[in-house]
């Protein structure tokens, strides 16, 4: 295991006891009890026409066996002439150490402007020390605004806490490298972010470590998120049924808007056929005033015992039916009174809103459904895919505890929606019992289904079969004695 640490900045000339140039990591490097090693090597700037050094690399022990790789950057110039070696010294560094003399304010500021920012985009999370090295030359002792504006190189304690602030940093004054300043307190915060960096790459490995021990025999089995529709199959079925290939792309495509967004209803406004033009009447309101009203009605319908007054015009308006019924030689055309059958007094008027509206909100899936067995017998196809998309969306959105607990028969759902050629709902319809075969194959329904039917689910259930038995192999490897754990 080893820790990376990259020095950048000059912290200025200082001397050892025998007068030999020295520098912060070097002097820490060569006093730390804890650290053990030399220097190896000195690359040099090939670019540069003096040669002149970009960075100096120590290699040396810490802590007893940990490899420490330490570069110091004493010029910035590097991340103008090689940007890539420059960002890969700082990407791959686990501690950051930025250090400056106190005394030249005007590299401070070159690099507080220039190159702080490059290293705030590099950073990644590591932690960075700012070393404030030297002690101050010809300070004002007086801290009035004035003073402090006039002491001209110095660089003051507030400027290096506000640039520490700018990277997250731990900021540190060193007046001097002698033992106190280095080995105690610029040696003690450093080495207790080498032991945080130890501490989070011996947890790194030990999580790499299990998984691979865990996984070492039988891999857990990847369980794939079910598939919608096979397009190519889904098109082809069509196309066995529907001769007209123009009912075949308008039956895809209002499968794809359903699908397109699940349980938004709004995903319906993408579809071609609800972008076609409407007419003035939908943007008329005012119509709403005459539902079930008597007021200039010519027509009442007799349903369940009670009457519902209407108004001719706007029915031979709204349903090709009702113009056939009205304006043809049909009893109806004459009578005033109109039985109807077959029909809820409150699904017949939520189909008379949509006529007077262009609008409806069931209540629910079976008044939805209701509403389209309605919308099916009056040949009102708009009405039925507005049914259609209603019951698919309140399906959708229904988490697994609740579709395992309702009392509503899907299987029954799939018979009304068949019986009364919805083929978009039924085929939905399989595909969702399908879907959330472990659900449904639990329910008494689910043996209604029809001999094709079974088949079609069967085949397309998910979990698959060949999931389940991977599962249960998997989970009698990892139950068995050969994958427990070896100290317990």
């Amino acid at each position: 295991m080893s820790i990376h640490i990259v020095a950048l900045g000059n912290e200025g000339d200082t001397f050892h006891q025998d007068n030999r140039p020295s520098g912060l990591i070097r002097t820490y490097l060569g006093r730390s009890p804890l650290v053990s090693g030399d220097e190896s090597s000195l690359l040099l700037n090939a670019a540069s026409t003096v040669a002149r050094p970009v960075f100096t690399e120590y290699q040396a022990s810490a802590f007893g066996n940990v490899k420490l790789v330490v570069h110091d950057c004493p010029v910035w110039d590097i991340f103008d002439s090689d940007w890539y070696t420059s960002r890969n010294l700082i990407g791959g560094a686990d501690i950051i150490v930025i250090k400056y003399n106190v005394n030249d304010k005007f590299s401070f500021h070159e690099v507080k402007d220039n190159y702080i920012p490059v290293i705030k985009r590099a950073l990644n999370s590591v932690p960075v020390i700012i070393a404030a090295v030297g002690t101050r030359q010809n300070e004002l002792p007086c801290t009035c605004p004035l003073c402090t504006s006039d002491r001209g190189s110095c660089v003051s304690t507030t400027e290096g806490i506000q640039l520490a602030k700018e990277l997250g940093a731990t900021y540190l004054e060193l007046h001097s490298l002698d033992d106190f300043y280095i080995g105690k307190y610029f040696g003690g915060v450093l080495e207790y972010f080498m032991i945080q960096a130890l501490n989070q790459k011996t947890s790194e490995k030990m999580k790499k470590r299990k998984m691979s021990n865990s996984f070492h025999g039988i891999r857990p089995p990847q369980l794939e998120q079910p598939g919608a529709f096979q397009w190519e199959e889904l098109e082809e079925d069509i196309r066995k049924k529907l001769k007209d290939s123009g009912d075949v792309s308008n039956v895809i495509e209002k499968v794809k808007c359903i699908l397109k967004t699940p349980g938004k209803i709004n995903c319906l406004r993408n579809c071609k056929t609800y972008q076609a033009r409407k007419p003035l009447w939908f943007y008329n309101t005012s119509l709403k005033f005459f539902l079930n009203k008597p007021m200039l009605a010519d027509v009442v319908f007799e349903i369940q015992g009670t009457t519902v007054p209407a108004h001719r015009a706007i029915l031979v308006a709204r349903c090709e039916v009702m113009a056939a019924m009205f304006n043809g030689n049909y009893m109806e055309a004459k009578s005033v009174l109109i039985p109807v059958y077959g029909v809820s007094k409150e699904t017949f008027l939520s189909f008379l809103e949509y006529l007077y509206t262009d609008s409806c909100c069931p209540a629910g899936i079976f008044q939805a459904m209701c509403l389209l067995i309605c919308a099916e017998m009056y040949q009102v196809s708009r009405l039925q895919h507005i049914c259609e998309l209603f019951i698919i969306t309140q399906l959708q959105s229904m988490p697994s505890r609740e579709l395992a607990s309702m009392n509503l028969d899907i299987v029954d759902l799939l018979k009304k929606a068949k019986f009364h050629h919805s083929d978009c709902l039924s085929t939905w319809l399989l595909h969702f019992i399908a879907t959330n075969y472990l659900i449904f194959s639990q329910k008494p329904e689910f043996q209604d289904l029809s001999v094709e039917e079974r088949s079609f689910v069967e085949k397309h259930r998910w979990p698959s079969n060949m999931y389940l038995k991977q599962l249960a192999e998997y989970r009698k490897y990892i139950h068995s004695r050969k994958c427990r754990c070896l100290v317990m």
